[in-house]
């Protein structure tokens, strides 16, 4: 016998809609449980999109969030994503994260195939067991990187190279800094990180100049 849908995804699809600034869509989830429930995004394309929020909880029946996800490169008809949901006590609902979700037992996620359009609509959908789940292609956490560049339409070289200096930037960020979690971040918070890094890598020369003198 199936389990019980645990969230309603309404669309059951990432609608992506085009602007100059990119590529974005909205879902919304909703808990269907008298418990709590958390769900976690996985895709294809990790460096392609910034998901917000990657990991929650829904605490109680109703309780519903919107999903919004990014991209500056045009989204074609291989991305997709993978909404992974579970029943939690309250114990499990409070401060989910990543670190916490990955404690939890695999046999009790179930699992949703969500695929990215540009434009259609499709109804909203329930998730289902993770014992019979869709077949799909290999897809690894959502990454926090998110291609700050915009798109130039007359210059597609030019928006292939920006994607990967963007990149290989995140990559060397989080080598350097691997516990800081930029999903948390909004980006004005990040430039100011980063200005932040440049006045006191200034500011330390300066002083030790000062201080041997």
């Amino acid at each position: 016998m199936a389990s019980l849908p645990l969230i309603r995804i309404s669309p059951s699809e990432f609608q992506f809609s085009e602007s100059r600034a990119g590529y974005t869509s909205r879902l919304r989830l909703t808990n269907l449980q008298n418990q709590a429930v958390g769900f976690k995004f996985k895709t294809n394309a990790p460096h392609k999109f910034l998901v917000r929020p990657v990991v929650c909880s829904l605490t109680k029946k109703g309780m519903a969030i919107d999903v919004v996800v990014k991209s500056t490169s045009p989204i074609n008809d291989a991305d997709r994503f993978l909404i992974q949901t579970v029943a939690l006590d309250i114990d499990e609902a409070e401060g989910l994260d990543s670190t916490k979700w990955r404690t939890l037992d695999p046999t009790r996620i179930m699992e949703d195939l969500i695929h990215c359009t540009l434009g259609r609509r499709r109804s909203s959908v329930s998730s289902q067991d993770s014992l019979s789940p869709p077949a799909s292609p290999t897809l690894v956490a959502v990454s926090h990187v998110y291609d700050p560049y915009t798109p130039l339409p007359s210059h597609k070289s030019y928006e292939k190279q920006d994607e990967r200096f963007a990149n290989g930037l995140a990559r060397r960020f989080y080598d350097i800094l691997p516990g800081i979690d930029l999903n948390d971040w909004s980006w004005s918070e990040f430039g100011l990180f980063v200005a932040a890094c440049f006045i006191l890598g200034f500011l330390v020369p300066v002083f030790r100049y000062a201080l041997s003198l």
